[in-house]
Parts: C-alpha cells; sequence; structure tokens
C-alpha cells in the first residue's frame, strides 16, 4: 500500500494545495481530513494512504529508511514569500517567520537524494500544474491519475481546515509568485531577526546575487505582526521531533526484530549524513 506524506521548508509553502491536489486528482482512498503526522496509522482496507504536516519534515528520514512503501513530498517555495503569506484563519497577521526555514531546509538538504523524497518547487507547480503532476505519476507509479491539476477547481472538495488554509478553492495560479516585492518592510525585519538569506535564494535558484536586497528599506518604521513566535523553545524543538527514531524501530521490529531494527536506522542515518556532506 503506497503511503505518501507531504512535508514543507516551512509553513505556507503550499502544503495544503499539494494534499488537496493529491486527494482530488489522484486515485487515492483514504486520506487525513486535514494534518495529520507521519505516525499515524493507515485505516484498514486502504489501497494508497494520504497525510500531510509540514513540520515533520524533521521526522521522516527514519521512516523513509523502514518503509519501502512511503513516499515524501517536500514543498519548497521562495522564502520571501513564504515569510509574506498570511493564513484564512488569521488574515492580519503574517504567517510564519523564517525560523521555520532556516530549521527545515537542513533537514531538506539532508534528503534530497533519496529516491521516494519528491522535492517539488512551489513555482513550478502553480505554473506548470499538469507537468508537476506527470513528475509525481513517474515517481509513484503506484497510484493513478484521476484528474488534471489544472482542473482540481472544478472537482475538489476540500476540508473547512484547507480552505482556511488556501483561503477558498480557486483555480491554479502564479499570482502569489512575488508578492514579497510588495512587503519589503517585513522581509528586511525578518533578516534583521534571522540573518541573510542570499546564499539560500542563490542556492535554490531564486535569486544570481545579492543584488536584490538593493529594494530593502534602510530603516523599518514599524515591526510587523507574525502569528508565530521568532525563536523555537526546547519544548517546541523536541515536540517536533517526538517519536522519529522510536516509531521507525516499532514499524521495523515487527519486521526484523528490535537490534537489527536500530541497526539498520542507525547505519541509514550515518550513510545520509555522508551523502549530504559531500
Amino acid at each position: 500500500m503506497p503511503r505518501i506524506h507531504v512535508v514543507g521548508a516551512s509553513p505556507r509553502t503550499g502544503t495544503t494545495l499539494m494534499f488537496e491536489l493529491l486527494k482530488t486528482c489522484f486515485d487515492i482512498d483514504c486520506y487525513s481530513q486535514h494534518e495529520d503526522r507521519i505516525t499515524a496509522w493507515s485505516p484498514k482496507g486502504c489501497e494508497a494512504f494520504l497525510t500531510k504536516k509540514p513540520s515533520d519534515i524533521l521526522r521522516v528520514g527514519p521512516f523513509l529508511l523502514v518503509n519501502p512503501d512511503l513516499h515524501v513530498i517536500y514543498m519548497l517555495r521562495d522564502p520571501r514569500d513564504v515569510i509574506t503569506s498570511k493564513h484564512g484563519s488569521d488574515p492580519n497577521r503574517y504567517w510564519a517567520g523564517l525560523r521555520f526555514w532556516k530549521l527545515y531546509t537542513r533537514y531538506g538538504d539532508r534528503l534530497k537524494y533519496h529516491p521516494r523524497f519528491i522535492t517539488i518547487k512551489y513555482e513550478n507547480l502553480v505554473n506548470y500544474p499538469n507537468r508537476t503532476q506527470k513528475k509525481i505519476s513517474n515517481k509513484i507509479a503506484s497510484i493513478s491519475i484521476s484528474a488534471k491539476f489544472s482542473n482540481y477547481h472544478k472537482v475538489a472538495d476540500p476540508s473547512e481546515g484547507s480552505k482556511d488554509a488556501m483561503r477558498g478553492v480557486r483555480p491554479i495560479s502564479p499570482s502569489s509568485v512575488g508578492r514579497w516585492r510588495d512587503h519589503l518592510p517585513r522581509v528586511k525585519e525578518q533578516i534583521d531577526i534571522h540573518g541573510d538569506i542570499t546564499k539560500d535564494l542563490i542556492k535554490y535558484g531564486y535569486e544570481k546575487d545579492e543584488s536584490w536586497k538593493k529594494d530593502l528599506p534602510n530603516e523599518i518604521k514599524s515591526k510587523s505582526k507574525s502569528h508565530w513566535p521568532e525563536k523555537f523553545s526546547s519544548e517546541e524543538l523536541a515536540k517536533l521531533k517526538e517519536g522519529k527514531i522510536k516509531q521507525p524501530i516499532i514499524f521495523l521490529s515487527k519486521k526484523v526484530g528490535i537490534y537489527k531494527a536500530y541497526s539498520i536506522l542507525k547505519e541509514g542515518i550515518r550513510n545520509s549524513k555522508e551523502k549530504t556532506s559531500k
């Protein structure tokens, strides 16, 4: 049974849109209502099970090692558009600061060579939805296309939580790409708090050099408001990683025994780190 889990480089990277597209436009019979962790067990009798949780990028590595039926879709988006995006449940504040991007992308980089770790750029999804759908179909051959991504809005039936996150149902459009240019003080403020992001922008293909910063204001007249705090607490970090090793060991030990399961995980994590450092 294919198990598909959607994660992100941050909140507001398009994970909800991707989840709803997969649910609506592929033959997937079981899925969570909105968000569910990678540890969620599929209902009995499912032919395919779909879940999503952006923060699970911190936890999916070991699960990929032990579950050959697991495919992870990792949503990547220009961090400037991420930090200037708003959520339907709190429309008067920006949703997420750079704290998420700075943490989550480190884990995404470690997994980028895994054959069942599928990186999708939000910008490619909204500009070329059907091409992106074909890429996913080629990577996950065990699920079949039931409708085109470009026709999603005609057949979609998202949950209320998804409607809030996406601020309604509408045709897929690149209209939100580059909106950060209308929120330059917010971008400047986030860089002042979390540090420069030019190297990341170049690495992920969003800029060629640092000339983009010339339009940022020198001074900020008023501070922007964010839904989430700007720093992670130790308790938050522990919760994000909860079950990262224990749950995969439980899954694998049912097949091969607990000692061998631990050895497989340890070796797999070591190899993954070696690939990332090359």
